[in-house]
């Protein structure tokens, strides 16, 4: 066999470290100049959105022999409303970086290869390499290139503004602020890299062009509302902001010898925007398929079935008001429903979508 991976991100580093695991290696083609993206962030792997694992981690290590080091694991997470502030405790997952951070996870699977080649700033096309490879490997991050071989059902494009900001933080406490004023249908997060440094991001949907041109204003707002909880000026080291990125999935995960992993098939989960554990898995299964070992679109169903249930949950949050989200956060200040919320079940995204749906009304 001869296979080639386009992508050195996340689902393409984890589907030819499994392949090296079995024998076989690819080449790998990145567009950038180096492993990573150009920006750098901090973002959260959670068992709230992959349970029933307890530690996504420890999983990894055990089952698949990938092993990611995170920058911190998370204690409390903090839940901002308007008017009101509840936080959940325990073991609730990991914060890591990603990007062009020297930690970052893409580099740390790349640092685990062995015999396949990495070929940066080298852009391709499905189309110039498709007849040179028995099998391709579409882990670009980019829905647009599976847009050209199959259909991919965008659910909506999102505006990122954000930053690394510097100040006195717990690293072990992460915080988040759902407020139609502050972030319309999205939100902000805060997550910390370290005592001093952390990650502060605006999301939210692009459902009309107003939205996009407030992101200014929205911003500015995102970080007197982070100061003022955390109690200290946040001062900021590097922006960012991102336009148009795309949540979505396609149609099939795999056509003849051509696998869709990552983005390129809808790993991202709706919710709150984050891919990670999904982009893994399915460079994982669809190494798995080529190496005899599964069956790809049957391993995938579970990654279709979170997304799903993690869209019909962004849709529900989406349809909050602030008052309800004033009442959501003082339930969640009761420690039955906060066990309810944070527990490990198979269908945990579903639970979520059902406790929210009384206050909907």
């Amino acid at each position: 066999m001869k296979i080639a991976i386009i992508g050195a991100g996340l689902a393409g580093l984890s589907f030819a470290l499994t392949l090296e695991k079995h024998g076989h290696s690819a080449d790998i083609f990145e567009k950038q100049k180096e492993i990573g993206f150009d920006i750098k962030l901090a973002q959260l792997m959670t068992p709230i959105l992959h349970g029933p694992v307890d530690n996504m981690i420890q999983f990894l290590s055990e089952n698949h022999d990938i092993h990611l080091k995170p920058t911190t694991n998370i204690q409390k997470i903090h839940v901002h409303s308007p008017n009101e502030s509840a936080f959940a405790e325990g073991k609730l997952g990991f914060v890591n970086m990603r990007g062009n951070h020297k930690e970052a996870y893409e580099k740390q699977l790349a640092e685990q290869l062995v015999s396949s080649r990495i070929y940066c700033n080298h852009h391709v096309t499905y189309q110039e390499i498709s007849k040179e490879y028995s099998h391709v490997v579409l882990a670009s991050g980019e829905p647009l290139d599976t847009e050209q071989i199959q259909p991919f059902k965008v659910e909506f494009t999102s505006t990122f503004a954000g930053a690394t900001v510097k100040g006195n933080f717990i690293r072990n406490e992460v915080h988040t602020w759902f407020d139609t004023e502050l972030a319309p249908k999205g939100l902000v997060y805060f997550l910390p890299h370290s005592e001093t440094q952390a990650s502060l991001v605006l999301v939210y949907p692009q459902y009309d062009e107003k939205m996009v041109q407030n992101k200014e204003r929205l911003w500015t707002e995102a970080v007197n509302r982070a100061s003022k909880t955390l109690n200290q000026t946040l001062t900021i080291e590097e922006n960012f902001s991102i336009r148009d990125y795309v949540v979505g999935k396609c149609d099939y995960p795999r056509i003849g010898n051509t696998f869709f992993a990552g983005n390129c098939f809808g790993a991202i989960k709706p919710f709150l925007g984050f891919g990670q554990t999904g982009s893994i898995l399915s460079g994982i299964y669809a190494a798995q398929d080529i190496c005899g070992l599964g069956d790809y679109e049957k391993l995938c169903k579970p990654l279709y079935k979170d997304y799903q249930d993690s869209l019909a949950l962004r849709k529900t949050v989406e349809s909050l008001n602030n008052d309800q989200f004033d009442l959501v956060t003082k339930a969640l200040r009761v420690k039955a429903i906060e066990s309810i919320v944070t527990g490990r079940h198979k269908k945990t995204l579903k639970i979520l979508s059902q406790f929210l749906k009384p206050f909907t009304k």
